[in-house]
This record gives structure tokens, sequence and C-alpha cells, in this order.
């Protein structure tokens, strides 16, 4: 990673640096309309002074006006082809820092909320994106123009060469030097604006909690402080960018005033007739007003910066839940057929203990589990709240990673696993499933190039046959994302239809093994039946890990295993534990239905 934002865009720009190189020329040619309007301008003002008639006056008059009208034209033209430049360019570092985003660990999204990403992955790039369109560009230009400036003044009037270069570069060294001026406002103004984004995003995406339970108010309030200090962010980077501004501003001012004076004393001297004066402020002002129209657009150069800066952290933060190039044995490939079982995996669990990065030794998530799963057993997993059981299902599936000792399938070590092999061999089954605007067969295949066929019997094999026959497009139904109709144009599902629907995900894969995380949680006990035909078609001849409230939910288990305090206190075949009346999951089932009995 590039050690300072400047140089994180520098290398951002060199892959692409034909089409900046091709662009430039167009540019360089771009600049030279002004400077052919001044040589026109000084050769008009020479022959008026000579007394010239009209037929040499008009045409020079026609040609500075025709050369302001393609400067225009060709203005226009260069903004257009500099932001799809930009474009082209930012969006292959929207791609690496959306997949960065989705890659990363559980905790890299547990210490930052939605509305946090999407600023850094969309503001941030396109805060980068109006830089290159905007201030490289005329940077570009403002450089190719003093140069043929400077060369247009050493052919014609050689005197103003030198006056003419000073002031260009004074003005240049200034404007470098406050390049940086309101960075770390604009970082400050970008980072709390994205806590007014988090802010909103935590109150809407709970909005029916929030009506239901008055706490509207206490929502506008924490909005409303946020905004309270973007207001003040915001004030304190417009302060520097305008001081910035009025120190460049004062510099081209003194640019021309000193240009002109050089002028006038070089005309009073004889070296210099009047219309040498006028070209010699035309050239330092042609340049000027770029610099000047420049200190309006400098801003998308300190919010470059500050982007470029955020970026920058958010890439740097690497990954502790990494991969290797281990892959499983060829006969446990996933076949695309979901009629067909992937094949069950032996998994081990070799002491292994969790501790989150927010926790200490002392209240590990998993402490010393020693666990094996036959091939082709299901395993349920029971406990109170808070017992391990969702860090057991995430350890398996490699959402975080051991703090002690290592998990093995089929005697490969998890850490070493591909991540492509693992995704293939083990799937999760949420409780709960998202879904995505699109149609059926793209949420069922996750967008991934499934035969419809093979889509069509996964949908049939949970129980969703008869629903999707009763779709107005079959397959490509359009699904609503919030899981409501809308009148029409998308398609709602229950809670138990996207249970299943989800269901239908895992069976597609055809996986090895299969983690059902609480996945009978929220649906009614009809559903549940449905539910529990589907589960059973999913799991049969793989290796499962079951984890559920409702007791039973693990009917379909072979075995079972209690946890207590991140400890494995019981393990065993489910009907022996279940006999015996002094196991803790026969005392969980005696538990569970006295409490039905006093419903």
């Amino acid at each position: 990673m590039a050690e300072s934002p400047w140089r994180m865009l520098r290398a951002t720009l060199v892959p692409h640096r034909r089409s900046i190189a091709l662009f430039a020329v167009v540019l360089t040619i771009a600049t030279a309309i002004p400077l052919g309007a001044a040589l026109l301008l000084t050769r008009f003002i020479r022959l008026a002074i000579q007394a010239a008639p009209a037929s040499r006056l008009v045409p020079l008059a026609l040609a500075y006006a025709a050369l302001g009208l393609v400067s225009s034209a060709t203005t226009v033209t260069v903004t257009w082809r500099a932001t799809i430049v930009a474009w082209k360019i930012t969006n292959g570092l929207r791609h690496d820092l959306t997949d960065a985003v989705l890659r990363a660990d559980l905790s890299f999204h547990r210490d930052r909320t939605p509305g946090e990403l999407v600023s850094r992955v969309d503001a941030d790039i396109t805060a980068m994106a109006q830089f290159i369109s905007s201030v490289v560009a005329q940077v570009i230009a403002i450089v190719a123009l003093a140069v043929g400036a400077v060369i247009v003044a050493t052919v014609v009037e050689p005197i103003l060469a030198p006056a003419l270069a000073l002031c260009l570069v004074g003005v240049g060294v200034i404007t470098y030097a406050l390049r940086n001026r309101s960075v770390a406002e604009t970082v400050a103004e970008r980072t709390v604006e994205a806590d007014v984004m988090s802010a909103a995003e935590q109150y809407l995406a709970g909005a029916e909690d929030v009506a239901s339970l008055g706490a509207g108010r206490h929502g506008v309030a924490r909005v409303g402080d946020h905004s309270a200090r973007l207001v003040n962010a915001a004030r304190l980077r417009v302060k520097e960018q305008m001081t910035m501004q009025g120190i460049i501003k004062v510099s081209i001012g003194a640019a021309e005033i000193v240009m002109i004076a050089f002028g006038a004393l070089m005309a009073r001297r004889g070296s210099l007739d009047i219309a040498g004066v006028v070209l010699g402020f035309r050239l330092v002002q042609s340049v000027s007003n770029k610099v000047d129209h420049l200190t309006w657009r400098l801003q998308d150069a300190q919010g470059a910066s500050g982007a470029a800066t955020r970026v920058m952290a958010l890439m740097d933060d690497r990954r502790e839940v990494t991969g290797g190039n281990t892959t499983l044995a060829p006969s446990h490939d996933s076949p695309e057929n979901p009629e067909a079982a992937g094949g069950g995996i032996r998994i081990t669990f070799e002491s292994v203990s969790l501790v989150y990065d927010d926790e200490t030794g002392t209240s590990a998530a998993v402490r010393n589990l020693d666990l094996v799963l036959s091939e082709g057993r299901l395993l349920g997993v029971v406990g109170r709240t808070g017992s391990g059981k969702t860090s057991v299902a995430r350890l398996l599936l490699r959402l975080v990673t051991p703090t002690e000792g290592r998990i093995t399938l089929d005697g490969v070590d998890l850490s070493t696993l591909d991540e492509d092999d693992l995704r293939r061999a083990v799937t999760a089954v949420p409780q709960d499933v998202q879904l995505f605007p699109g149609t059926v067969e793209q949420n069922v295949a996750m967008f991934a190039p499934f035969p419809r066929d093979a889509v069509t019997e996964a949908l049939a094999a949970v129980g969703l046959g008869d629903w999707l026959d009763g779709l107005p497009s079959g397959l490509d139904t359009k699904l609503a994302a919030d899981a409501r109709d809308d009148g029409g144009t998308r398609t709602g599902l229950s809670a138990g239809q996207a249970q299943l629907l989800a269901l239908s995900r895992a069976l597609l894969r055809s996986p090895n093994v299969v983690v059902l995380d609480e996945a009978t949680s929220r649906i009614d006990p009809t559903t549940q039946n449905a539910m529990a035909a589907a589960m059973r078609r999913l799991v049969a001849g793989r290796t499962a890990l079951v984890i559920a409230h409702r007791l039973e939910t693990l009917a379909i288990c072979d075995d079972i295993a209690v946890l207590a305090n991140g400890q494995l206190i019981e393990h065993g075949a489910r009907v022996a534990l279940a006999a015996d009346p002094r196991s803790h999951y026969a005392r969980l089932l005696l538990a569970g239905q006295e409490a039905e009995e006093l419903s």
C-alpha cells in the first residue's frame, strides 16, 4: 500500500498510463488554442496601431472569435473524455475495495456499519474519480499551457520570457505548497458524514422496532447530533479551503500586476511596444485563469486525498481468517444435480478454543473443544443462549479462526484449505434469510451459472414446486428484497417460504457439509413440518451440524452435543441421551415439554 494518499493516487493512475498519455496529447493540443488566440490578438493590435485597413483586421477578428468557440467546444470534449477515463480508472479500485470488504473477517464487520462501508466504497471512490476527471486534467492543461506560453514569449517577444516564467513558477509553487491545506479537515468531515449515514441506516433498518417502541425521537436526536458535528466539520473544512483559495488568488493577482508593470517598464524604455505588453499580460492571464478555476476544484483534490487516506486504511485492514491452497479429495467435488448427495466428510475439532478480539481469555466463546463428527452423521448442537453454539458454526464455516487448536475436514486442516474449495464443500442455511433484487432463479443460484433445470429441481425438492408453478413468470419472476409484494411487479415471500428457499440454495450446491443455524426459529409449527421434510432431504447422505432452540428440530439428528459456557459437557447418540434421565439433553427435553404444557 502506498505511503501517502498522493502516492496511492499515483499508483492508481500508473496502470492506465497509456490512456492518460493519449489524453494528455489531446489536452495539450486543446491548450494551444488560447496561445493562438493571444498571438492573433497581438497581431490585431499591431495592425490597428499601424492603421491597417479593415480588410486585414476583420479576418483576424473573425479568426479570434472562431478560436474562442473552438476553445469552448474543446473544453467540453476534454471534460467528457476526462470523466470517462476517470471512471474507467476508479471502477477497478471500486471493484478491489468491494471485494476486500466482502471478504473481510467477521470482526471487521462487527466494528463497521453498512452505512460507513457504503460511504467508503461509493462516496470515497467517487471523490477520487472527480479528482482525476477535474483536477488531474486541469493540472496537465495548466502545465502544458504554461510551457507553451513561455515558448511563445521566447519566440515572439524574448524579453518577456524570463519575467513570464518567473511569475508562472511562483504561482505554481504556491499552489503546490497549499495542496494539503485542508486534507485533515476533509478527512474529519467525511468521517462524520459516514457516522451520519451509519446512524440513519441503523434506525431505518429497524424502522418497525423504532416505531412500535416509540424510539423515533431518540433516533432523530441521534442523527441530529451527528448532523451538528457534520456542520461544524464542514465549517472547518470550508474555512481552510477559503484561506487556501485566497492565498492563491493573491498570488495570481500579484503575477498579473508584475507582468503588466514589467511590460510597461520595457515599453517606456522602448524595448517593447503596446502589443507586446498586451501579449505578456494575455499569456500570464491565460494561465492564471486556468489556475483560478483550479482553485475552485482543489476541494476535489482535498476530497480525493482524504478519500485515498480512508481507502488506504480500509485496504490496510489485514484479514486474520485466511486460507491456503490445499484442496479436498476429488471424490468430494459437488455435483450440479441437487438430487445427488455430495458425500459426507469427517469433521474433527482438536482442542479448539476461540476468544473474540473484543473479549479476554477468561470469557472465551469456545474452550478446549474436542469433537469428532463422522461422515454422514447429523450432529445437533444445543445449549442455552451464550453457550457457544453459533461460535462453533462460525468456526466450521471459517468466519473466525481458532485462537487455539485446529479443525480438520477429512484430515485437511481448515486453515490450509482453498477458500473456493471450502465454500463448495461446506454451506450454511442461516437464521435470517437475505433476499436480493432479482429473479427467483438468481436468488436460488445466488447469481452462479447453474442449469435452470437444477434450480427447478432444488425448489421442488424443498416443497416449493407448487409455489413456483403458481408464479406469473416461473423462475424469471422478480422477488422483492424485503419479502413483500409491491403491487404486482415483484413477488414477496413469507418467512417460511424464505427459509425453504434458503434450503434450496444449499441443496442446489450439493455440499458435503451443511450447517443449519436456527433455521426453524422464525416459522410457525405448520411450516415447520415442511421445513423438517426439506431438511431431511438436504442432509441425506451428508454431514450436518444443526443448531436449534426448538428441540423438535433435532429429531433428524443422529448425535447431540450439549454446550455450556463454551465447553462441551455432553456428547452422544440422540436416542441414548434422550432415554437417559440423567443426561443434560434429557433434562432440556423435559424442560421444553413442561414449557409447552404451561403455555
